[in-house]
C-alpha cells in the first residue's frame, strides 16, 4: 500500500470512529472493544483537551483581554473542559463495561 493511501486510510478510520464516539458512543465503543487496534481513539478527547489548553496559553500570551470578553472566554473554556471530561469518562465507562462483559461471556 502506498504511504499516502495508508495515511488517508488511517485518517478516515480515526475520523469515522471519533464521529461515532461523538454521536453514537455505545455503538462506537462496542466496535473499539471488539477491535483493540482502535483503542487509541478513546483518548482523542484528552488530546483535544491538551490542544485546547495549549491554544489557550498561546492566545493568553498574544492577546490581552479585559472585562466581559475575558469572562466569556473563561466561561467557554471551563464549560468545554467539563464537557470533555464527562465525555471521556462516559467513553471509558462504556469501554470498561463492554470489555468486562466480553470477558465474562468468554469464561
Amino acid at each position: 500500500m502506498n504511504r499516502k493511501v495508508f495515511i488517508i486510510f488511517i485518517t478516515y478510520i480515526w475520523a469515522k470512529t471519533l464521529f461515532g464516539l461523538m454521536f453514537h458512543p455505545f455503538i462506537a465503543t462496542k466496535q473499539i472493544a471488539r477491535r483493540p487496534v482502535l483503542f487509541p481513539v478513546v483518548f482523542s478527547p484528552l488530546m483535544g483537551l491538551f490542544i485546547l489548553f495549549v491554544a489557550g496559553r498561546i492566545a493568553a500570551l498574544l492577546i490581552e483581554l479585559y472585562g466581559l470578553k475575558r469572562e466569556l472566554i473563561a466561561f467557554f473554556l471551563s464549560s468545554t473542559l467539563i464537557s470533555i471530561l464527562f465525555w471521556q469518562a462516559l467513553i471509558l465507562y462504556l469501554l470498561g463495561n463492554l470489555i468486562f462483559s466480553f470477558w465474562r461471556d468468554k469464561s
